[in-house]
């Protein structure tokens, strides 16, 4: 299980009252820990990240979601952050996503985990191209 796993779990059991799912969490802090700027190619890079996600794993056989499955879900994730205004969505389809953060998504990141783990998480990310 990736390190940022479990911080959206911790994350999300230590402020149920942010109205975000892991999937959602998880997506938050790949873009912060990776800006549209940083040349990474955004929908294949959170798919596969999700794809290491025990939640989205069936127990025993790993993961069994088609790359189009990951997709949906991804793209099911930004319009639930974009209708939260967390998240700017310049451009999203099968093949192609361009999003930043808003301010409001920077500081939601920002107040809800502490520097170290949100340290780790970029770590993890690698907050370069």
């Amino acid at each position: 299980m990736p390190i940022v796993e479990l911080i959206a779990k911790k994350t999300i059991k230590n402020n149920p009252d942010l109205g975000l799912s892991v999937v959602d969490l998880i997506v938050l802090l790949w873009l912060y820990s990776n800006p549209y700027d940083s040349k990474k190619r955004q929908l294949s890079s959170i798919r596969t990240v999700l794809k290491m996600c025990e939640i989205l794993q069936t127990p025993g056989k790993g993961i069994e979601l088609t790359d189009e499955e990951l997709t949906q879900i991804v793209l099911g994730s930004l319009e639930r952050l974009k209708s939260k205004r967390l998240v700017f969505v310049r451009s999203a389809g099968r093949h192609f996503v361009k999003c930043t953060l808003t301010n409001a998504g920077v500081d939601l990141v920002r107040e809800s985990i502490n520097s170290p783990l949100l340290r780790r998480v970029i770590a993890e990310f690698g907050n370069n191209p």
